[in-house]
């Protein structure tokens, strides 16, 4: 009694012809001189080396050839069930096992399910048993493919005919999904017209090869019944509950457990891919995997494979809700040795249609361990910058820069985060606009583990100081102690904590370092070309000069009186702040 576990995808095939795939070993060599690729047969009860010589090379005459073959037989008149022959590959009829991964199991009927080889030969009525992360591909002698992918049961049923000058070609699904298809050769003719039918419970559909001979059918039962059919290259009929729909090439169809087909509708694209990069190194056992949304996708299907093709699968989850999966662990090796895989993602759509798979992109494990912490750090501003209570000033010309580490798989890279959205650092280096910021950081390790740091939180100021002028009496500074009178040409009083008197005329720069520096010019008579205006002072009184900051505070004021053409003079101001805001002006004064 045959014992087969739940939740199997069972495929009878009605002389499916299988293309083979990438092989994991080489195999056997043929005996010298035969010059011919060699598989293995299944020897099975009753059957002798002549009856093998028969289905595989057309006579029973040359079983002297497949004893050649196979040395160690100490009597070809005594065959075991279950031995393995080596033996020719047949030009039509037997599927070669072409690829495995992990667990899967063959029977050679009648014998008991046993472990399946690389090149095994499968018969009318054989099966290729598949468990959980195991797949398999079959290769037919005329370019045809069958995978097999995880907890899945074939079966090969009979050999097809033609039918008005059509090779036909048929598999019945009974639980699971089958991908089958066929490419003619580069630079060979296309072959003739060829159909495969898939029986799904109630449904059946035929697929139909293009111009080019070439199909590429993807068939599904429903876990609850009913069956999902994608055309990917030719197109397919669908026939359920008394109503045929066509299902043209790049559209897909379902059927419910009970009831006609549903209207063909559109395939989703390919997901585009995001991480991580084609060809790249990841030095962790389990990274994550990323791709960008795909509208109108309700899950994705993520595989990892271990060749180009996607025959071997390592890992495979489907239902994915997010755009992002990673595997509890990919089998790495250990260091300094390399894994390279293969990955690709398929949208599903809400009617629960698969979209076009993607092209599997090659990654490379470096190494066995697992990393699920993310990276740990710190954001801080670089720049002119100041606190002045409870607020941080910066000025325009600041930057972010980003401290991190990661001790299981190191710090691939971060991005900033502005006021919650993500930017790029080629956006943070560019002068700040003015306003309140608070940037973080999202930093990512190797393996694709993002961590979130915590953030800071700035004003920009971008305004310059502000400078004032008014007139004001001398008698400001009675009391101070300034005598300023009989000063030939005038002066100047410095006040910043000090009263300071200093001669107009020197022509020497003055700087005064105060957050509220003030300057008293002392000049009677003199006129003053500033800001549009003419200001001219009378006796006894002094022009004010103030520069203020309501952000981040006055640093500076500096000043000289240089001398200019036609008896002239140019007074030359700069206010600078605490953040770097600098304000030039240049006054035209001339002296009585």
């Amino acid at each position: 009694m045959r014992t087969i576990r739940p939740r199997f995808l069972v495929v009878l095939l009605c002389g499916v012809v299988v293309a083979g795939g990438a092989h994991a070993a080489d195999p056997p060599k043929p005996a010298p001189g035969d010059g011919l690729a060699t598989g293995w047969h299944i020897v099975r009860p009753g059957e002798t080396m002549e009856q093998i010589a028969a289905r595989y090379l057309g006579s029973a005459q040359l079983w002297q050839r497949v004893a050649r073959l196979n040395p160690e037989i100490a009597d070809p008149n005594k065959l075991e069930p279950g031995q393995r022959l080596r033996i020719f590959l047949p030009q039509r009829e037997a599927a070669r096992v072409a690829q495995l991964s992990h667990k899967v199991e063959a029977q050679a009927a009648p014998i008991p399910w046993g472990d399946a080889h690389l090149d095994d030969l499968l018969l009318e009525r054989d099966g290729v048993r598949t468990h959980q992360k195991s797949s398999a591909a079959m290769a037919f002698p005329d370019g045809t493919r069958l995978l097999v992918t995880e907890d899945s049961i074939v079966f090969l049923q009979r050999t097809g005919g033609a039918l008005h000058g059509v090779e036909h070609k048929g598999i019945e699904i009974v639980e699971g999904q089958a991908d089958v298809e066929a490419r003619p050769a580069p630079g060979h003719p296309a072959p003739p017209p060829a159909e495969v039918e898939i029986v799904l419970g109630s449904a059946r559909a035929t697929a139909h090869t293009d111009s080019r001979g070439a199909v590429s059918t993807r068939a599904r039962r429903a876990e609850a019944g009913g069956a999902k059919v994608m055309a990917y290259g030719g197109d397919a009929d669908l026939e359920a509950g008394g109503a045929k729909v066509q299902v043209p090439q790049g559209m897909g169809s379902s059927v419910a457990a009970s009831g006609p087909p549903t209207p063909p509708e559109k395939l989703l694209p390919t997901p585009a891919p995001l991480a991580p990069a084609d060809g790249a190194e990841v030095a962790c056992a389990n990274p994550s995997f990323s791709w960008q949304p795909v509208p109108e996708a309700a899950a994705y299907v993520v595989e990892v494979c271990r060749d180009p093709a996607c025959d071997a699968l390592v890992e495979r989850a489907a239902g994915v809700a997010d755009t992002a999966w990673r595997p509890q662990a990919l089998p790495a090796a250990s260091s300094p040795a390399s894994e390279v895989f293969y990955w690709r993602v398929t949208a599903r759509s809400r009617s629960g249609l698969d979209g076009y798979p993607g092209t599997p992109r090659k990654v490379v494990v470096t190494s066995a361990k697992a990393d699920a912490l993310p990276p740990t750090g710190t954001v801080s501003l670089v720049g002119p910058q100041v606190r002045i209570g409870t607020t941080l000033f910066a000025g325009p010309g600041v930057h972010i820069e980003v401290a991190a580490s990661d001790e299981g798989s190191g710090v691939a890279g971060w991005k900033p985060v502005v006021n919650g959205k993500a930017a790029d650092q080629a956006a943070t280096a560019r002068p700040w606009a003015a306003g309140v910021y608070t940037t973080g950081a999202e930093v990512v390790d190797q393996c694709g583990n993002r961590g979130a740091l915590a953030p800071i939180v700035f004003t920009v100021d971008a305004t310059p100081p502000t400078l004032t002028l008014d007139v004001v009496p001398y008698e400001t500074f009675s009391g101070h102690g300034v005598r300023t009178r009989g000063k030939a040409r005038g002066g100047v009083v410095t006040w910043s904590g000090g009263v300071q008197w200093l001669p107009l005329a020197g022509g020497q720069e003055v700087r005064i370092e105060s957050d509220a520096p003030q300057v008293f010019f002392h000049a009677g008579g003199a006129r003053l070309q500033a800001d549009g205006r003419e200001i001219t002072l009378a006796d006894g009184q002094m022009l004010r000069l103030r520069a203020t900051d309501d952000e981040s505070s006055v640093d500076h004021l500096r000043f000289r009186l240089r001398p200019a053409e036609g008896g002239r003079s140019v007074l030359e101001i700069e206010a600078g702040d605490l953040v770097g805001n600098v304000r030039k002006v240049e006054w035209e004064l001339r002296l009585k």
